[in-house]
């Protein structure tokens, strides 16, 4: 799933496909809706198993997919994205289809389902990871039409927002039905990205806890020796300075990570002589109108805020490593962090609720590499990050954890789990490197 909403989940599966790519294993990725195809090694093939057009109405169309969508695919991915999250609802209308077509229809999106078993059989692939679990009826449907011979393993990792989209539609019972029978007719336990979210799983979605199995996500590790300059920042945010401290913000701007909370909590720390940059900057896919909220909302809280839409990996680095900290405020159970890994592993505490998989990453054993605060709470978060601003030995012992507490994450870490868990445990056969997938 290309950009937008689902970004995080994007990361995370090209870093897979990259480092098994590297290992010596042949890799294609098949593109739903949207691409990014310049996070993909050079080498890895790429192909479009559909367009987003094919769910712009409730029936899913071929003409709108095919014909419509390659045109539009002609013209540049950013601006592409542009529209598309400029137009408020319009990716949530897209997946709900997506999501009525798998679910709410006898046979779900069959037509699909035989391109994809026909992509698999030219391309002569033997596993299959899907990115969200909610997609396991399509490979499971491309299996049962025979002709070709595969596997696919299944990751849960923000679905819960798929299962959202099927209660809309009065569909959740029938999607909890073919989603835990896609589970089942896998080879192998369904992937989850950490044990708050197994819990979830298991409670929301009556999916059996011996059908899953926690593989963290992985994060690329920064090389040692790298300089971050504050000069690529400015040039995205005028003004900003070196000499205060940076409270950054980087994910989705979107309603359910909590932005205003931040807002509101830093707002209660005025008058207390506290010299803060707040830093805020990410994508959408639900339309502006919430970044636009917060830009209002510091505006009338007189607080002045560095704001940018979706920035460059470069200039994410650079944030990281000249953060005092970075915050991240979600309303949401989070499945994962996987900003809170990036950040830590350039040496950036992080703020955190005490709810969800999140705080998983930021904890091991008595080791921290951040600080939690109540879930949902502005007052207990500023009373966090006052802490993170005043108490200089606890700032440096937590930025002293970080690096370590993040290279739990690393994506050779993930990719040997992910090979562990098909039964993958030796390095990449001679046949694998010549043309097995």
């Amino acid at each position: 799933m290309g950009s937008g909403d689902f970004l995080g989940s994007t990361v995370r599966d090209l870093a897979l496909a990259n480092a098994l790519h590297r290992r010596g294993y042949r890799v294609t990725v098949y593109w739903m809706m949207e691409a990014n195809e310049d996070m993909v090694d050079p080498g890895v093939q790429q192909r479009v198993l559909c367009h987003g057009t094919r769910y712009h109405f409730a029936q899913p169309s071929g003409l709108l997919d095919r014909v419509v969508g390659s045109l539009l695919f002609m013209l540049p991915q950013r601006l592409r994205v542009r529209v598309v999250q400029g137009s408020a609802g319009y990716v949530e209308r897209l997946l709900g289809n997506l999501i009525g077509s798998l679910y709410g229809r006898p046979g779900g999106d069959r037509a699909l389902a035989r391109r994809l078993r026909d992509f698999l059989a030219q391309d002569q692939v033997s596993h299959v990871l899907m990115s969200f679990a909610s997609l396991g009826p399509l490979a499971m449907q491309a299996k049962r039409m025979g002709g070709h011979d595969f596997d696919y393993l299944l990751t849960f990792q923000g679905d819960e927002q798929f299962a959202a989209l099927a209660a809309r539609r009065n569909l959740l019972e029938p999607y909890r039905q073919l989603l835990n029978e896609a589970v089942r007719a896998s080879a192998w336990p369904a992937i989850v990205v950490s044990r708050d979210y197994v819990e979830r799983i298991v409670d929301e979605l009556a999916v059996a806890r011996s059908a899953l199995a926690v593989v963290y996500n992985g994060v690329a590790l920064p090389a040692g020796g790298v300089r971050h300059s504050f000069a690529s920042l400015q040039l995205v945010f005028p003004g900003l300075s070196p000499h205060f401290p940076i409270v950054t913000y980087v994910g989705r701007q979107d309603v359910e990570k909590g932005i205003d909370l931040l807002l509101y909590a830093v707002r209660l720390l005025g008058g207390r002589d506290l010299a803060i940059q707040l830093v805020l900057c990410g994508s959408t896919a639900k339309g502006t109108a919430y970044r636009n909220v917060v830009a209002d909302l510091a505006e009338h809280l007189g607080l002045r805020i560095f704001h940018a839409g979706s920035v460059s990996i470069k200039v994410r680095d650079s944030l990281y490593a000249h953060s005092h900290c970075v915050v991240y405020p979600s309303v949401n159970r989070e499945p994962f962090g996987l900003v809170v890994a990036e950040a830590m592993a350039h040496g950036a505490p992080a703020l955190v609720p005490d709810y969800g998989g999140i705080g998983e990453v930021v904890r091991d054993g008595d080791k921290m590499g951040g600080l939690t605060f109540k879930a949902w709470d502005s007052g207990d978060l500023a009373r966090q990050l006052e802490r993170l601003l005043v108490d200089r030995q606890l700032h440096r012992q937590l930025v002293s954890n970080t690096r370590a507490l993040a290279a739990r994450f690393s994506v050779d870490n993930m990719t040997d789990q992910v090979l562990g868990h098909v039964g993958i445990d030796e390095p990449a056969p001679a046949m694998a490197r010549a043309g097995a997938r």
